[in-house]
């Protein structure tokens, strides 16, 4: 040993450091020590440190040293520097400066007070705490806890147990919190007075969620209490079970009736249930399943039987896996059963009306796969169900481009929650087309994956019958326009509603332009009368009736007409309309007024006259005297004609028959014919020298000759005409026919339209009735869409055939004041008007027009309710009907004026189209038919239609109607 401290010295019992510097540090080691110190003499030599236990015998007792030991370079060599101390002084100190290194980390608030509650000492995590809270208060120990009831109870406590252990409410810096406080009554280590050791731990948040797991708990009680659900706790290995009164409840028995055992169960359990009841048992006990769950019945107090669905698991097993404790529940599932039931009777019934509706129903996905069909898809198209069923629609498409044409125009419209309706030719299985009309929406807009439904009807043979009907029009198109005689077509109410081309010619009109009018329109008030009552007779007596008038065409010559009518009828005799046919007779009126001017001058003419003279002695029928011309026409020498009687020349009008020649006798009277003045014509049979029969046509009138009473005939030669009346009648009696057949048929088309649309919203109605309540939402959406499309398409349906009828089932127009008109309109308007606190303006008076007046006040109605319906949300409705006369064309110029949404010019035109419409049908109702509907009736009335609208400032509907001529004196006839 080189040095030595005083410590060292006293360590190994020497009196001084010489002493103690002859000994030899190695050897004072036990062998032990002295082998491992052996071991560290290359790192001293390297200068490193070393801590070690070692063992010495100073005294010749052992002595524990814990040594570090560091060599460090000295004169050239190397020595070691020992620093240790005695191991028992060690370890205490060192246990006591852990102890305060713990303390001063620790969570835990440490405090030691006085008796009297000053602080004497407190870690650091007490000192935040608790230094900063009332800092003048002398018992710091009471200034912590909040209650000081329990500050007070707490000091006993310790007085009388000297520790104990509380959760108080402790005031600290950081506000209330709860902290769990231990007390121990220690000494002072520095005074040795009493004192009170206090730790303290924050349990604040293990409060709370003590509380909160407490109110849970009442929570999870009181629910358990209200809900169906009934608990049970089964003690595998005694039986004892636990059943909760809900579940005792459930079985119509009291609470405590039933005995805390697991036999009641299977007992109550239904004898069908119980094998499928214990096997799921089973298997959950033996760790098969993760739980128990089954439906079963069991037996209530009254023997009824209850539909149950058991949960339940395992929550204890043993070492060995097997079940010690079970809980469950069960709920009462006897309504959900009986709900289970009736849906299915209600899905047999609905799959019996997919597979009894008389057109195809089938749903595909997003991607057009079907996913289901009904029985008439698979008819329709005869494909099984199988191969249908998962397919793409493309197999029943002929080819690729009507199916893009589909995908391009159907679904974008259905994702708009729009109905999508086309006719289109489509394939069945064998490669044969079929026509079919379909209609398509989205099940759900909001839901795409639940995919569309398609309705599909076969009307191949109705298309068929359509092209056929077509094709039978054109041909008697074609067969009228040929027939060199003025024919027309009016309805019952007496408009037109065809012409061929000789009438078009004759008037100068097109037949579109006489759509609509009646012949009051185009003729005299003396034919219009005469065309009016030849209706109401023929209408009520189905006669063929026939009248002469007067009409004045196209190149301003007034014209003699003959008109005949005859009515055609559809399936059943109602009558459909009236057939009439014009034949000019100017020639004959002509003839006619001319011999009555040659009268005076008989004899000056008679023999001069190219046309066919006879005169006869009424009293024998004897022909006194004739012409040249009769001579000609009759092949007899003049002096044989004259010797021969009328019943010579006369032929039969039958085989067998005798000659009627009872009109020669007394003159004028008697026999048939049409009057004259002074004369009378009539038609019979004349047979020629050369034995041919000839149609004539014979007037008569008396003379005096010489004073001598006689009849002087005019014989006109009507064969060839009167072949072309009978050609005539049997074209416009084919021609009736072929009408009425074509009226019947578009009856009958129109309603075989309907009829499938009301049996499907008939049945769907039946079963939205039947199954009300017990549907879910889905499944009423689904009925709704139904119903909705089949309706709508009626609307359209029955919408198209009111567009039809406009016009042609007018009443006689008539003067009508249209102040009157406007005023029922918006009677008709005045909820609507009310509704959008709409301002309607009339600038009258307005004029009187001859017109008809449903059809007049459908027009202002239309216009005036688009006008306030056609709104911006951000202004009332302001609409103004207003008036002006334009006199060089004659016209009345009306206008409805609104300040709405307007149009956009390339609209201006479309708008009057049929079905056109510019918005979606959820921003504005309609079906595209009310300004067509205008369109048409204003050209019924003669005039036009128009619209002048700038986009977002409203619109201007202009049109025009005729002014009403003034009365003006018949023509007399020269």
């Amino acid at each position: 040993m080189l040095w030595a401290n005083g410590s060292a010295c006293a360590l190994w019992g020497a009196t001084d450091m010489p002493s103690l510097l002859a000994r030899d540090f190695a050897s004072s080691l036990s062998d032990t020590s002295r082998t491992r110190f052996a071991l560290y003499g290359e790192a001293f030599a390297r200068g490193e440190t070393v801590r070690e236990q070692w063992t010495f015998f100073p005294n010749g007792r052992p002595v524990t040293v814990d040594c570090l030991c560091s060599g460090w370079p000295y004169e050239g060599r190397t020595v070691l520097l020992v620093e240790g101390r005695e191991a028992a002084t060690a370890a205490a100190e060192d246990a006591e400066r852990r102890s305060l290194e713990a303390l001063r980390h620790s969570p835990e608030m440490v405090s030691l007070y006085r008796h009297d509650g000053a602080v004497l000492m407190r870690n650091p995590a007490a000192q935040l705490a608790f230094d900063a809270v009332m800092p003048g208060e002398p018992d710091r120990f009471a200034a912590t806890v909040m209650d000081a009831a329990q500050g007070s109870a707490l000091r006993r406590d310790l007085a009388d147990r000297r520790e104990t252990t509380a959760v108080v409410r402790a005031m600290t810096g950081h506000g209330e919190r709860w902290h769990e406080v231990a007390l121990r009554a220690v000494s002072d280590p520095a005074t040795g007075l009493p004192a009170i050791l206090a730790i303290q731990h924050d349990v604040t948040e293990r409060m709370r969620l003590q509380r909160e797991l407490q109110a849970s708990e009442e929570r999870l009680q009181m629910a358990v209490d209200a809900s169906r659900h009934g608990l049970w706790d089964w003690n595998v290995q005694t039986g004892a079970t636990y059943y909760s009164p809900r579940w005792q409840s459930m079985l119509g028995l009291e609470p405590g009736e039933v005995p805390s055992d697991i036999g009641v169960w299977e007992e109550r359990t239904h004898p069908d249930d119980r094998e499928a009841m214990r096997r799921a048992l089973d298997d959950h006990l033996g760790g098969r399943t993760p739980s128990f769950l089954c439906e079963y019945r069991m037996r209530a107090k009254d023997g009824s039987w209850v539909w149950i669905l058991g949960r339940g698991r395992v929550v204890d097993r043993g070492p060995d896996g097997r079940a010690l404790r079970m809980v469950g529940t069960h709920s009462d599932i006897t309504e959900r059963k009986a709900a289970d039931a009736e849906l299915a009777d209600s899905k047999a019934r609905l799959d019996a009306i997919l597979a009894n509706a008389p057109v195809g129903i089938f749903i595909v996905d997003d991607g057009r796969r079907v996913l289901r069909a009904n029985e008439a898809m698979a008819d329709i198209f005869q494909w099984p169900m199988d191969a249908l069923v998962g397919a793409g629609t493309r197999l029943m498409y002929g080819d690729d481009g009507v199916y893009d044409d589909i995908g391009r125009r159907a679904y974008p419209v259905m994702r708009q929650g729009e109905t999508f309706a086309d006719t289109i030719p489509m394939r069945r299985a064998d490669g044969g087309e079929v026509w079919c009309r379909i209609i398509g929406r989205q099940i759900r807009a909001d839901d795409p994956t639940l995919g569309y439904v398609w309705l599909v009807e076969d009307v191949t043979v109705r298309r068929r019958a359509e092209q056929t009907l077509n094709d039978r029009i054109a041909f008697q198109r074609v067969l009228l326009d040929t027939v060199p005689v003025p024919i027309f077509i009016q309805d019952v109410s007496g408009f037109c509603i065809d012409a061929n081309t000789a009438l078009e010619d004759w008037l100068g009109l097109d037949r579109q332009a006489l759509f609509g009018r009646m012949l009051s329109d185009l003729a005299s008030e003396e034919l219009a009368l005469l065309d009016e009552a030849a209706n109401r007779d023929l209408l009520a007596s189905g006669r063929t009736q026939t009248f002469e008038s007067r009409i004045r065409c196209v190149d301003g010559v007034l014209r003699d007409v003959v008109v005949s009518k005859a009515v055609f009828r559809r399936n059943g005799g109602k009558p459909a309309g009236i057939v009439g046919a014009m034949v000019d007779i100017s020639e004959r009126k002509r003839a006619e007024q001319a011999l009555l001017e040659r009268h005076a001058l008989f004899e000056q003419i008679f023999v001069a006259s190219r046309a066919v003279k006879l005169l006869v002695d009424p009293d024998g029928g004897l022909v006194v005297d004739a012409n040249p011309a009769a001579a000609a026409f009759y092949g007899h020498g003049l002096d044989a004609l004259r010797g021969l009687r009328l019943e010579d020349v006369s032929a039969p009008a039958a085989p067998g028959a005798k000659p009627d020649t009872s009109w020669a006798q007394g003159g004028t009277q008697g026999g048939a014919g049409t009057p004259g003045e002074g004369g009378r014509t009539l038609h019979c049979r004349h047979r020629l020298a050369s034995g041919e029969i000839r149609d004539v046509e014979v007037y008569v009138s008396p003379v005096q000759v010489n004073g001598r009473r006689l009849l002087l005939t005019l014989i006109h030669d009507i064969t060839e005409r009167r072949l072309a009346e009978e050609g005539l009648r049997r074209k416009t009696a084919e021609l009736e026919r072929s009408n009425a057949e074509l009226e019947a048929f578009a009856y009958v088309a129109s309603h075989d339209l309907r009829q499938p649309l009301r049996v499907i919203n008939s049945y769907l109605a039946l079963l939205e009735r039947s199954l009300e309540g017990q549907l879910d939402e889905e499944t009423t959406e689904f009925i709704g869409f139904a119903r909705d499309g089949a309706q709508r398409m009626d609307r359209l349906i029955v919408d198209l055939l009111e567009y039809s009828r406009v016009g042609r089932k007018a009443k006689a127009f008539r003067p009508v004041p249209l102040d009157d008109l406007v005023n029922t309109a918006l009677l008709n308007l005045q909820v609507a008007v009310a509704e959008a606190s709409a301002t309607i303006t009339v600038e009258g008076p307005l004029p009187t027009v001859d017109g008809d007046e449903n059809e007049l006040i459908r027009l202002f109605q239309n216009l005036i309710g688009n006008a306030v319906k056609y709104r911006t949300p951000d202004r009332a409705p302001v609409v103004t009907v207003a008036c002006a006369r334009d006199s060089d064309r004659g016209l009345w110029v009306f206008d409805v004026r609104d300040n709405g949404i307007g149009i956009a010019p390339e609209h201006l035109e479309r708008v009057f189209g049929i079905f056109q419409r510019l918005h979606r049908r959820d921003e504005y109702e309609g079906t595209g038919v009310g300004l067509a509907v205008c369109k048409k009736i204003v050209e019924h009335h003669g005039g036009a239609i128009w619209v002048d609208s700038v986009e977002g400032q409203g619109s201007a509907f202009r049109f025009t109607l005729p002014v009403r001529p003034l009365p003006v004196p018949q023509e007399e006839a020269p």
